[in-house]
């Protein structure tokens, strides 16, 4: 990553951690040649993540509902559930599996192309490019670009399920080494609504972080990396709640009307 780049980077860590709400909202369009996958390219993540999702069930849930598992090289495995009391078959109507990434945290862009439908005409493999301000917010101050990564999605449905798997093919900014994971509503044993999460993530370490070496520190990394998850994974959850009641929670700003309109969403 280039000193310029470092440079601009850090610059845009006041507005994107105290405004982010006046961050403007661009398209970022999909940049890969999607006639390049097969049918089997998108479903070649998914033995592996159900290998991680058996090992990471060993570990006890804490009492936010998420686990973790890091290894020495950086990539962590995070896991994360929460029931929404919402009927299951009403939050699936209110809540589009199919376009998870505008749940993510911060996230200012999603384009999205479907390849293929099933025979009730809902998305079964797709491509998703989605752009988010740094995360942590506070990393873009040591100079971490947005989060930039495209995935190719399998979306699986059933009577009591929906899940899409997701596997990252492309990070424009190289922004992600990994990012690749699942995000699942499930009928509870209440006919409520159960929303788990698994991921797979490698990210670069910000700029001044590595300059400092403050990456080899183990403990620091992976103590900074769960208490990041844990704040991506609650506004992830308000996100879907704020989806199913009806309100906004885009953030940033767009046009609308030939001006910027300022979202609330916080």
């Amino acid at each position: 990553m280039s000193v310029g780049r470092i440079i601009k980077a850090m610059a845009t860590g006041p507005q994107v951690f105290f405004a982010k709400n006046t961050v403007l909202r661009t398209k970022y369009p999909i940049q890969i040649n999607i006639s390049e996958y097969e049918h089997d390219d998108y479903l070649k993540i998914i033995p592996s993540l159900k290998e991680i999702d058996n090992k990471i069930s060993t570990k006890k849930l804490n009492a936010k509902g998420l686990r973790w598992i890091h290894s020495k090289q950086g990539t962590a495995w995070f896991y994360g559930e929460r029931e929404v009391n919402a009927p299951y078959d009403d939050f699936i109507k209110r809540v589009d599996i199919n376009h998870v990434g505008r749940f993510y945290r911060d996230s200012i862009s999603v384009d999205t192309q479907v390849v293929s439908k099933d025979e009730q005409g809902r998305s079964e493999f797709q491509v998703v490019r989605v752009v988010a301000l740094p995360q942590p917010n506070y990393a873009a101050f040591m100079g971490k670009e947005n989060l930039d990564v495209t995935k190719l999605e399998k979306i699986d449905y059933t009577d009591d399920e929906q899940r899409v798997w997701m596997l990252t093919v492309d990070s424009p900014n190289g922004s992600a080494v990994c990012d690749d994971g699942y995000l699942a509503f499930k009928r509870s044993a209440c006919n409520n609504t159960l929303v788990t999460f698994l991921a797979c993530q490698n990210f670069p370490v910000p700029p001044l972080m590595a300059m400092l070496f403050l990456d080899r520190w183990h403990w620091f990394r992976d103590t900074l990396t769960e208490f990041a998850y844990s704040v991506f994974f609650e506004k992830m959850m308000k996100n879907i709640i704020d989806c199913y009641d009806g309100k906004p929670f885009d953030v940033g700003r767009q046009m609308v009307n030939n001006e910027f309109a300022v979202s609330k969403n916080k």
